[in-house]
């Protein structure tokens, strides 16, 4: 098995291991849910039996597609390998932030309902008229095992919209107040750290060009590690200038909260390296540079940029504008994941 496919099947068992730990954490945000008398039964059933329901969809679908989900990271890894890893990162974060806060846990609770009926079915079949017998007391245990694996998750689910509800209006209006600024920002402070380091990647292609037309061959190597640890250097300066203070369950985290150099210098600064780069390319023809990527990186990086200076506040514009990242993510994933096999490759 190449390195390549065993990467994808890497990646496929760490996506079983995040979701346990994801819905663990994501109960600790969570009002806790109290059906029960008894104190020591509302935290197990919190902390323990909702993790658990929640869990279990998602593992037993991650298991039956290991093999498409496998060649589905292979074939995005296949297909974006033009995009330069920076960008991919970028897209990923923002994709990872919707994903996490948003899609997740209002699709789970469904989607384990779902799942627990098709179990159920499956089960009532296998047990009353299947291979495991058949007559009525086979049937009557298949309709207690399935009406077993139903009344769990909806029961879970009963107790866990009401109070995620609650949460939701809560993430929403610190969304507003406080959480889209963090997010727009470090997503800005990224773009603005990778765009400084894309004309260093350029410059290395042109030298390589020029190698090529002179030489023959390439004798410019490209330092790709010292750019990246470059990029994330810049990156985590930028991160310290631009969030405000951040409270945490250990302290506050005291970021300087300078967002308004980024306004006023930064993201001119990179508006200008995106549009001098573009002209570049333009006039010099360039086909094949990964400094600055295709038509639709570009149009999503400047987006992040511009509407920082047209309008710091607008809730619904910055908001659709990190939708629209994710979403560039989420379709491509799709398409990948429609394209993939069922069957293990090699």
């Amino acid at each position: 098995m190449s390195p390549d496919w065993l990467m994808t099947r890497v990646t496929v068992v760490l996506l079983a291991i995040a979701g346990p730990i994801y819905f663990f954490l994501l109960m600790l945000f969570i009002p806790q849910m109290t059906p029960f008398a008894d104190p020591m039964l509302n935290l197990l059933f919190h902390y323990v039996t909702a993790p658990t329901v929640f869990t279990l969809p998602w593992i037993g679908t991650i298991y039956y597609q290991r093999y498409r989900l496998a060649n589905t990271v292979y074939i995005m890894d296949e297909t974006i390998t033009a995009v330069p890893l920076r960008w991919r990162i970028f897209y990923g974060a923002n994709a990872l932030f919707v994903l996490m806060v948003f899609v997740l846990p209002m699709a789970t609770p469904i989607i384990a309902l779902i799942e627990g009926l098709i179990v159920a079915g499956h089960v009532f079949y296998r047990v009353g008229f299947g291979k495991m017998g058949g007559g009525k007391p086979a049937a009557f245990l298949g309709v207690i095992v399935a009406l077993a694996l139903c009344i769990l998750p909806a029961f879970v689910i009963i107790e866990f919209i009401p109070g995620y509800l609650t949460v939701w209006e809560t993430i929403l209006q610190t969304w507003t107040d406080f959480w889209l600024d963090v997010a727009y920002g470090v997503a800005q402070c990224l773009v603005n750290a990778l765009s400084f380091g894309a004309p260093v990647y350029f410059i290395y292609f042109g030298a390589q060009e020029y190698d090529k037309g002179l030489y023959g061959e390439v004798y410019t190597k490209t330092p790709t590690n010292w750019i990246r640890f470059g990029e994330l250097v810049i990156f985590i300066i930028f991160i310290v200038m631009y969030l405000p203070p951040i409270p945490t369950p250990i302290g506050v985290v005291p970021f300087l909260d300078l967002s308004f150099l980024f306004q006023n210098y930064i993201n001119w600064i990179s508006l200008g390296i995106v549009a001098i780069m573009i002209l570049v390319k333009m006039a010099l023809k360039v086909k094949g540079d990964t400094g600055m990527g295709g038509f639709t990186n570009i149009f999503v990086i400047g987006l992040f940029l511009v509407v920082e200076l047209v309008n710091r506040t607008d809730f619904l514009l910055k908001t659709s504008i990190i939708i629209l990242a994710f979403t560039v993510y989420a379709g491509l994933a799709a398409v990948s994941y429609l394209r993939a096999s069922s069957r293990e490759l090699y």
